[in-house]
């Protein structure tokens, strides 16, 4: 008797282990045990894509993410290039290969419907997070943020040096055509953000760091609609921390305590009082030349003071990507336990300029100022420069993964533009049929997926 609650688990190792021979597996629709609805234009219109088979086994999160990863050239291209690297092998690198592998079949055109199993995608992820791909449910932005991470392990891998005892590596990469180095390829997912905290009751304002993402989550109201241009401006707005170990309020502190033990009259020996002496130097020497230093080590007959108060905190883009993926957390949970799904509908354009959210060269450290003034777009300027900088700040829609569902059930289905046109199909495992773009601007998103492209006399020249 097989339990039916370890039947996915089962299946999901069995297609990993088949797929050590097959990479794809083929379903002729014809065979599929369930129905499509194929109208007027889908019988004489001879292009199709690949679908992707869902037997039951809930991994239409693994589909929806693959089918709009498929329509990002950028992604694409990036990956081809990984995959030829010499560098690059299928032991070292399993979901690079696989991921470029299933990429280039999902854009593959076929003349009759069909569908297929990814079985080394599967495999590469059976290998790499056993734990994930076993669950019976599970989500569309976990498994991509598994991907990204697994692209990144597997980059750093190959940027290792390699021996210097291999002369047939050395002789490879000194080869002409091998100038363009995977070393310098970057993933076009990957951008950078610009953060600043400043406290609120001294008003310092700590240094500007940067960090990478490969995606924005961006909380979601608790109302019925919202646009993504009001949770950009939110994102990029101020946000207040309620406890902020503000090193400026801490050093501070830290004197007072040292000045209030010297002032003391009771008997100290000389010793104590070099000490002390030398605490407080450290302290004021800190204070005027790196409030950031760590001189809890340095201090001797003084513990360092950590104070927490109230900050704001400014969020920009400070390099953006060739590829930027929105994620919008659905998850409503309550005191009591009840977690419900929050259906707010966000209303997404098909084009989207981020200049206005993304940092210049000059970054503001003061408290009073912004942290750095955007760029300009072309509409706002004439100048040659604003017209680069305003292009490399224009995106249009690639991809949407819509959940269809509540919180504990559902089904994630995947909306993706067909290259060269405004046509869209709605690709929910192996069903696909077309759709217009307004259908698509109507839809619940779940992630977002823009492509970056370039404005030359008002014509559309994408990027990759």
């Amino acid at each position: 008797m097989i339990d039916m609650n370890n039947l996915a688990p089962l299946v999901m190792t069995a297609l990993a282990i088949f797929a050590m021979a097959t990479p794809f597996i083929i379903s002729n629709p014809k065979h599929s045990k369930r129905k499509r609805k194929i109208n007027s234009k889908n019988k004489t219109n001879k292009r199709y894509v690949y679908g992707l088979v869902n037997r039951g086994n809930n991994v239409c999160f693994l589909n929806s993410v693959l089918q709009a990863l498929a329509s990002l050239n950028n992604l694409r291209s990036y990956l081809k290039k990984k995959a030829n690297f010499r560098g690059v092998q299928d032991e070292k690198c399993p979901v690079t290969i696989a991921l470029h592998e299933t990429l280039e079949k999902l854009n593959e055109p076929i003349k009759n419907r069909a569908s297929l199993i990814p079985t080394k995608m599967v495999w590469a992820l059976q290998e790499n997070a056993r734990r994930l791909i076993n669950r019976q449910q599970q989500d569309a932005h976990e498994l991509f943020q598994l991907l990204t991470e697994s692209l990144g392990t597997e980059d750093e891998i190959c940027r290792r040096p390699k021996s210097l005892l291999d002369i047939a590596a050395i002789r490879e990469l000194t080869k002409p055509d091998n100038q363009s180095n995977l070393i310098y390829e970057s993933n076009p997912l990957k951008g950078l953000v610009a953060c600043r905290i400043s406290c609120l009751k001294c008003n310092y304002c700590g240094p500007i760091r940067h960090s990478t993402f490969d995606n924005i989550s961006i909380p979601l109201p608790t109302q019925p609609s919202t646009t993504l241009e009001t949770l950009l401006k939110t994102y990029s707005g101020v946000e207040f921390i309620d406890e902020y170990n503000c090193p400026r309020c801490s050093l501070l502190e830290t004197l007072a305590v040292v000045e209030k033990e010297l002032s003391r009259k009771n008997d100290k020996t000389k010793e104590h009082l070099r000490l002390l002496k030398k605490d407080r130097e450290i302290v004021k020497t800190a204070l005027v030349a790196d409030l950031d230093k760590d001189i809890d080590m340095e201090l001797r007959m003084t513990e360092l003071v950590h104070l927490k108060f109230p900050a704001s905190k400014k969020t920009m883009f400070a390099k953006l990507p060739e590829v930027i993926a929105f994620h919008f957390p659905r998850s409503i949970f309550f005191q009591n336990g009840t977690v419900l799904k929050n259906p707010c509908q966000v209303i997404f354009p098909d084009k989207i300029d981020l200049s206005q959210y993304t940092t210049t060269g000059y970054l503001a450290t003061m408290p009073s100022e912004p942290l750095s003034s955007p760029l300009l777009s072309p509409s706002s300027s004439s100048s040659s420069l604003s017209r680069i900088e305003g292009n490399e700040a224009y995106y249009r829609l690639k991809a949407v993964i819509v959940h269809l569902g509540d919180h504990r059930h559902g089904h994630f289905v995947t909306y993706r533009r067909q290259e060269g046109s405004n046509v869209w199909w709605r690709l929910s495992d192996e069903n696909i049929e077309e759709v217009s773009l307004n259908k698509v601007l109507e839809q619940e998103a779940y992630m977002l997926f823009y492509e970056k492209y370039k404005i030359e006399e008002n014509k559309i020249a994408k990027i990759y």
